[in-house]
């Protein structure tokens, strides 16, 4: 399995994805129903999570092309949120990473385990189906997946937090009846915590709040990993109001952590 894992590492860093992880199947013990790996694949035995960084000037869109000859101010930041975040910085990559796990999954299959990937988010090309949902909820937890591979912790922000790129990585799965080698989960802290709040501060729609009343948490434990979140997202109301508040990957930069963060 060693080998076959190395095979998949190439793929990725052929495909510049310098993030890889695997999580058995073990690690999503507590998953909703609908969420855990064997509700795709019975069989199931490892999921492998590739990750790959947003650039930086990409997010960081809010202050470009200020007094433009062709784009007039009052329609700039929807421009630019419209052209380089949503596209260049997320269906482009979420594209890049369904593409990369694909040929991972033929991998897999071609040395005789079943394998299903997924596409990272639902983006535009599934706003049909995603409306069919009472809720706004992915198909899997990309975020769980990723922390329970090894690649990151929970943070304040609700997202991921890699050690090196922060919360600015897009993260896909497959789900293999490969017994992968696991990765180890991660032992050293990323999130700043309460030190820092960058993420709630600075949140263009106030959807985050500190505190998850489902983990019976109201101060998190800045001593550990945090394995699940521990803040609390208003997802219809990120929703609803990024679009006018023009804050699609600001919390993305405003946050401190990762080693390559600034």
């Amino acid at each position: 399995m060693d080998k076959l894992l190395a095979s998949l590492k190439e793929i990725c860093v052929n495909n510049s994805i310098p993030l890889v992880g695997v999580a058995p199947v073990e690690r999503f013990e507590n998953a909703p129903r609908g969420h855990h790996p064997r509700d795709f694949l019975s069989t199931a035995r490892s999921v492998v999570v590739i990750g790959m960084p947003i650039m930086k000037g990409i997010c960081d869109y809010f202050d470009m092309l200020k007094g433009s000859q062709f784009i007039p101010e009052n329609i700039r930041k929807e421009y630019l949120q419209g052209y380089f975040y949503q596209r260049s910085g997320y269906e482009t990559i979420n594209d890049h990473l369904s593409n990369v796990a694909l040929r991972m999954s033929f991998e897999l299959e071609e040395n005789g385990f079943r394998t299903l990937y997924f596409y990272p988010s639902y983006g535009q090309l599934f706003k049909n189906i995603r409306n069919m949902l009472p809720e706004l909820a992915g198909i899997f937890s990309m975020r769980h997946a990723a922390v329970r591979a090894g690649l990151g912790e929970f943070g304040l922000i609700n997202l991921v937090l890699n050690p090196i790129y922060g919360p600015r990585v897009r993260y896909n799965a497959l789900i293999t009846e490969a017994e992968l080698p696991p990765s180890s989960l991660l032992n050293k802290k990323v999130c700043l915590g309460s030190s820092c709040k960058q993420c709630i501060k600075l949140c263009g729609t106030g959807a985050i709040s500190a505190g998850n009343p489902s983990l019976n948490i109201s101060i998190p434990d800045e001593t550990k990993v945090w394995l699940d979140p521990v803040s609390r997202t208003e997802k219809n109301t990120c929703s609803s109001k990024r679009m006018e508040a023009f804050c699609f990957g600001k919390c993305l930069m405003v946050c401190m952590a990762g080693s390559g963060s600034k």
